[in-house]
């Protein structure tokens, strides 16, 4: 079987629009797109069942927010690294989502590279890690 190198990507954002450009920009050798929910309650039903090495996440969702979903999702996955996609510009928010965990934030509209290299930085913390842990 093919060592396959890529990361596994689940995006959770309400926009269907949204998610699909994240989808064709994340998709690739690199990245492996495994799933999406458009709110909080699906993105839990469908997360406690699918793990993923990073997980895109919005900050305004229907049911809820992306920061209390943010907290579940660094009890439940905690090796999964969260980066926050918003149009939330508000300080507050931004240094609320660091410090509870999330590895980036990208403010909307965003550009495929901006999504590309944060993904990329990611991805170098995740890949160190695991080689650390390996011995």
């Amino acid at each position: 079987m093919p060592l396959h190198q890529g990361l596994s990507v689940f995006i959770i954002d309400d926009n269907e629009m949204t998610r699909s450009l994240l989808r064709v920009i994340i998709q690739g050798d690199q990245f492996d797109v495994v799933g999406d929910a458009a709110t909080a309650e699906s993105a839990r039903t469908r997360l406690r069942s699918q793990r993923a090495d990073i997980i895109c996440l919005d900050v305004q969702l229907p049911d809820g927010d992306g920061l209390s979903l943010l907290n579940w999702i660094s009890e439940k996955q905690p090796k999964a690294a969260v980066l926050m996609v918003t149009a939330s510009t508000e300080r507050s928010t931004v240094e609320q989502s660091l410090r509870n965990g999330a590895k980036g934030y990208i403010v909307k509209p965003f550009t495929p590279g901006a999504v590309m290299d944060t993904l990329e930085k990611i991805a170098t913390q995740i890949r160190a890690q695991r080689a650390a842990a390996r011995g």
